[in-house]
């Protein structure tokens, strides 16, 4: 009887206490969104640029944003508008080489995908920069087409 009051005092203060919780909002990252940035990811090492380069959910988030913004019409698809999100992301980290492709496609293959980005003006170039951040976000209007946005940006580490 001892060694279960002994038990019970050792366990139960692991019921009281807990970690907190994330303050950020939940990311999901989608398969989609996953599979763009391995093609990005292996197109930027079989060009030598083969540094730190992660897929990061918070940038994803604010990536996924502005792709819903650009399927529901609020902005044009263009990077015109997305000073409001670097500036959220800007508020908690440290990047600086900020650049961004966005991309309206009706094509949902990432190898098609990702070369619609590289024939876009400076695509290429932008997505070679001196960079270790990356952000996809993919959502889709009713029409079925996909509305991309690629946020890049470099943090030392």
């Amino acid at each position: 009887m001892k060694k279960f009051r002994l038990i019970l005092i050792l366990i139960l203060p692991l019921f009281f206490f807990s970690c907190k919780k994330d303050t950020g909002p939940y990311i999901q990252i989608k398969n989609i969104e996953n599979l763009i940035y391995q093609e990005i990811r292996d197109f930027r090492v079989a060009e030598g640029e083969d540094g730190p380069f992660v897929h990061q959910y918070f940038v994803v988030g604010e990536a996924q944003i502005y792709s819903y913004k650009m399927a529901n019409g609020v902005v044009e698809v263009n990077t015109d508008g997305l000073d409001v999100h670097w500036d959220a992301l800007l508020d908690k980290y440290s990047f600086y080489n900020l650049n961004a492709l966005v991309l309206k496609t009706t094509s949902h293959d990432e190898d098609v995908i990702l070369d619609e980005l590289l024939l876009q003006t400076d695509g290429e170039a932008t997505l070679l920069e001196d960079l270790t951040q990356c952000g996809v976000g993919v959502e889709s209007d009713t029409e079925g087409n996909l509305y991309i946005t690629v946020m890049l940006a470099k943090a030392d580490s």
